[in-house]
């Protein structure tokens, strides 16, 4: 019954366009146990049609076209199948692997070094008093708790399991007890924040005068002289994986790639220094093979820089996925949380759609002398084999603050197999210290920045326990030279050590899970050639806004709204809508921010007035999904989702 519950949630989630079907299991065929995150491809001749993965039961279901295709099913440490299928109808097929005996056993082999490092990471957990709570008790577990109770795992003493999120940075109500640990970590746990400065812009110029100024010096890194360009086919699909090159006096001085909304970011300097344009500057464009020149350039502040090409519409589906960790022995309050998001966090990102190709990438470092400096295992598009990878691994080593980040960042970039032509390339980089200081580190970080841009590689830093300023500064700006966006553990969920809040205004806590799966989405999504955009499952209202909710009169037991929250709501149309949008607000607004899926802002309309009409043109930009969104007098952001969306 489980199975044909799924079943149908999978089928209608993925089969609107479609009448008929794949779908069965995946097993061990020696063990009878479910392969969780499979991977299932289907071909058309020669052609891949479908890629999907097995869920946490080994359950799986393709929508598919009346015809004949080869089903081909993948997990680590099995031998691959091969099937032919002729699809009329639902078509059931289901897979027993047989084990691969030329392939060895994975297993985590860590020498004694490992093992104490391990042990003492363990320890470290009762740093903070991490606190257990039963439905009437609280109890703080102390180093001593862990030594009397050695079979209990580090999972064990870690963190509440759900809650109630907060917005704006405000501590929110943690409900402990209502996970499952089963001695391991799990995902969906941890607590966390995003801050993209491309969606605060005047703030991090702010900032960078101010409050984390003294950091520019530190690390001899400040992104400025910002260039942005929107290029697009002459219908409206955004042209993806351009090479963008910025040029002053026709010298190449940044060079970057398209993502997958057609933008690129490029910078007139990386480096600690006033930019200068001291001569012309130009935007030269390669793509397919053609050059294009943009002659007359704006900067940021002045509009977006605009390009149409007469091109016939391409559509790249390969996306590849690399996470870099810090695996010294301070993360080994978070490690195992961590891991346990990464396999769930890309399976739920494989639901954009099956057309994507995805492979996966793992580097892990530590220090010079430690056991290993990096680790790292190349992209594969087996997530069973990431999976593997991944669990083997445990921190240990260290010692001092900073670590070996820049050496892993360096083998991430320029020693993993990135593909040459890619939809995105997104580099997690988890860690919770900084690299060592010293000219020759900031001189190599430049030039990392510099070579992950021209590669179209985004590095999305996540920071835990024991992040401080400085960390904080050089990772907000290794995102920000790369297209990427920060985002950083928060100590909502209990687990982990202390964490530090961020230099902005506010922010919302939501679940890590939430926040990575939010960011894949919008680095991936795109409109095929017929102009369909996939319906992402995005919580945000298309049409109208609200702060207070509805309740239902006849329910005695709702929860009354706040009578002093503000009731605004405000209505746009026509929703899907192929350029102008009209606007009807019923209070003032100060300002009005028109933006990407990413928070990028790319319009500011000043003073709406309340009840009365605006209209806003979207109609220079490329097909997808933006945000509409302004800051109430709480501080609370109001969004609401518009799609632009021209006919094919």
């Amino acid at each position: 019954m489980r199975f044909v519950t799924l079943l149908c949630i999978l089928l209608l989630g993925t089969g609107a366009a479609f009448s008929q079907s794949i779908s069965g299991n995946m097993n061990s065929e020696a063990h009878s146990e479910a392969l969780r995150y499979g991977n299932v491809d289907i071909y058309k001749g020669d052609k891949l049609v479908a890629s999907v993965l097995t869920d946490k039961l080994g359950n799986f279901a393709v929508a598919l076209d009346t015809g004949t295709y080869v089903c081909v099913m993948n997990y680590a440490g099995y031998s691959p199948i091969r099937k032919e299928i002729k699809v009329t109808g639902d078509e059931i097929a289901n897979f027993k692997m047989k084990e691969d005996p030329t392939v060895p056993k994975r297993a985590a082999k860590r020498d004694d070094g490992e093992l104490l490092d391990e042990m003492r990471s363990i320890e470290e957990v009762a740093v903070s008093s991490y606190k257990l709570e039963s439905k009437s008790t609280a109890a703080t577990i102390t180093r001593e708790d862990i030594r009397r109770a050695p079979t209990r795992s580090r999972g064990d003493y870690m963190g509440a399991t759900g809650g109630t999120l907060a917005t704006d940075g405000t501590v929110m109500a943690v409900h402990p007890g209502s996970g499952t640990y089963n001695g391991t970590a799990s995902s969906r746990l941890l607590t966390a924040g995003e801050i993209n400065d491309f969606s605060k812009w005047k703030m991090w110029q702010d900032l960078n005068k101010g409050e984390l100024a003294t950091y520019q010096k530190t690390w001899e890194i400040a992104p400025s002289g910002r260039y942005t360009v929107m290029l697009q086919s002459e219908n409206g699909i955004p042209i993806v994986d351009a090479i963008v090159q910025l040029l002053l006096n026709r010298k190449v001085v940044f060079t970057t790639r398209t993502d997958n909304t057609g933008k690129a970011e490029c910078w007139l300097t990386i480096k600690n220094e006033t930019p200068e344009v001291n001569g012309k500057l130009s935007i030269q464009i390669t793509y397919d093979g053609k050059v294009s020149i943009i002659h007359k350039v704006s900067a940021f502040e002045n509009g977006l820089n605009h390009q149409k090409l007469n091109i016939s519409c391409q559509e790249i589906q390969n996306v590849d996925v690399a996470f870099v960790v810090d695996a010294t022995g301070s993360m080994g309050d978070e490690i195992s949380f961590l891991q346990a998001e990464m396999s769930d966090v890309i399976f739920q990102s494989k639901q954009i759609s099956n057309k994507l190709n995805f492979r996966f990438a793992n580097v892990y470092y530590r220090d010079a002398g430690d056991s290993y400096v990096t680790k790292s295992m190349n992209f594969n598009r087996i997530l069973s084999e990431s999976d593997a990878f991944i669990n083997e691994q445990s921190a240990g080593g260290g010692g001092d603050f900073p670590e070996a980040m820049d050496v892993g960042l360096d083998s991430a970039i320029n020693n993993l197999s990135w593909s040459e032509s890619a939809r995105a390339r997104i580099l997690f980089l988890i860690l919770d210290a900084p690299p060592h200081q010293g000219s020759e580190i900031n001189e190599r970080l430049q030039r990392l920045i510099l070579q992950a841009a021209e590669k179209g590689i985004r590095i999305v830093p996540v920071g835990a326990s024991g992040i401080d300023k400085s960390t904080e500064y050089l990772m907000r700006a290794l995102a920000l030279g790369t297209n990427g966006t920060y985002t950083f553990l928060t100590d909502h969920s209990g687990i982990g050590n202390s964490h530090i809040k961020p230099s902005t205004d506010h922010y919302e806590v939501e679940t890590l899970n939430a926040i990575l799966v939010r960011i894949l989405k919008s680095y991936t999504y795109m409109p095929d050639c017929q102009q369909n955009i996939p319906d992402l499952a995005l919580d945000i209202p298309d049409s109208i806004v609200s702060t207070v909710p509805e309740v239902d009169s006849t329910d005695t037991n709702a929860v009354k709204p706040d009578p002093k929250a503000l009731n605004i709501t405000w209505s746009y149309y026509p929703n899907p809508t192929n350029g102008v949008i009209t606007i009807l607000p019923n209070t003032d607004i100060k300002e009005l921010y028109v933006s990407d899926l990413s928070g990028k802002v790319l319009q500011i309309l000043p003073k709406l007035k309340k009840d009365e009409r605006i209209q806003v043109d979207l109609s220079g930009y490329a097909t997808g999904i933006y945000l509409i969104r302004y800051l109430d007098e709480n501080n609370h952001w109001l969004s609401g989702k518009v799609v632009l969306q021209r006919t094919s």
